[in-house]
């Protein structure tokens, strides 16, 4: 919820140009509540939008939720502030449905406030499709594995939270000789490679790990709640189903591994630039090779 700048304009916005006669002929739900955050008056669509048999004099209390606190916000009104609260709302018996509500304070010429003014509205797919869009841009187009941005931003979250980052390991991995690869059989080859090599990590990896190509035919997998021996391990399992896997026209194809963790208190610079020096070791220990740095 934030408050806007001149609570009186938007009342007299709500107000003073829909003729109340008129309420019920909208598609947005309008209501109006006294000092006592009751309301007093309402049209169908209110009603319909939060699935709730209103009767005058129903408190806010019976629809609201914990993601869209009308009770909160109506408090704000009556203090003299205009407010806008969203959220997802759980109607009784009615699918999730995403709310957008505007509220004002009514104020008699004298200044002094009488109750409040509002409007909601179903604003649930353009939500959808706001979610929608959101993931796509966290994610990268070739792998549909999240991007190095989506990556950057997980890492940072969890080195801001001391449950998740004290024992958290961190995976970088690069497709062995990946040039020899698109220089023999083709880059339409060697996407389907990359694409096939991602799908088998994000198979392969628990649910609450993350997985985002870094770059080129890198990788970097962020498991929280991971030690650095229990990183290995798993960098360990995913190199030998890389290993074992036919991928299409490639005879064999294999990844190096390094791995490093958030112990002992390190930034995302220092786990990145660890796990990246023990991928360079792994990569000098002949390739398809695990390596990791404490």
């Amino acid at each position: 919820m934030s408050p806007m700048a001149d609570p009186r304009e938007h009342q007299d916005a709500i107000t003073a140009r829909i003729d109340p006669s008129s309420w019920d002929e909208l598609p947005i739900g309008l209501f109006a509540f006294d000092l006592g955050g009751r309301i007093i008056n309402y049209n169908d669509a209110f009603i319909e939008l939060l699935g709730v048999s209103v009767t005058t004099g129903l408190a806010f209390e019976r629809c609201t939720s914990p993601q869209l606190n009308l009770v909160e916000a109506s408090n704000r009104v009556l203090s003299g502030e205009t407010v806008r609260v969203s959220g997802w709302y759980h109607g009784p018996e009615r699918q999730p449905r995403f709310i957008r509500a505007t509220m004002s304070p009514s104020v008699q010429h004298d200044g002094h406030i009488t109750g409040g003014v509002g409007i909601i509205e179903d604003a649930t797919e353009q939500r959808r499709y706001e979610e929608r869009m959101e993931h796509l841009s966290s994610l990268d187009p070739l792998t549909e594995l999240y991007n190095r941005k989506k990556v950057n931003d997980l890492l940072a979250a969890v080195a801001e939270n001391p449950s998740q980052s004290s024992d958290a390991a961190v995976i970088m991995l690069d497709i062995d000789y990946f040039k020899l690869v698109n220089d023999t059989f083709g880059h339409p080859t060697g996407d389907l490679v990359l694409r096939a090599i991602a799908q088998l990590l994000r198979r392969n990896i628990r649910k609450t790990d993350a997985i985002g190509r870094w770059g080129g035919e890198e990788f970097l997998i962020v498991a929280p709640h991971s030690t650095l021996s229990e990183g290995v391990r798993l960098a360990d399992k995913l190199r030998q189903k890389v290993n074992d896997e036919p991928f299409g026209p490639v005879p064999h194809v294999t990844c190096s591994f390094g791995v490093s963790s958030f112990e002992g208190g390190k930034s995302v610079e220092q786990v990145l630039k660890d796990a990246d020096e023990a991928l360079y070791v792994a990569k000098n220990m002949g390739r398809n090779q695990v390596s990791s740095k404490r």
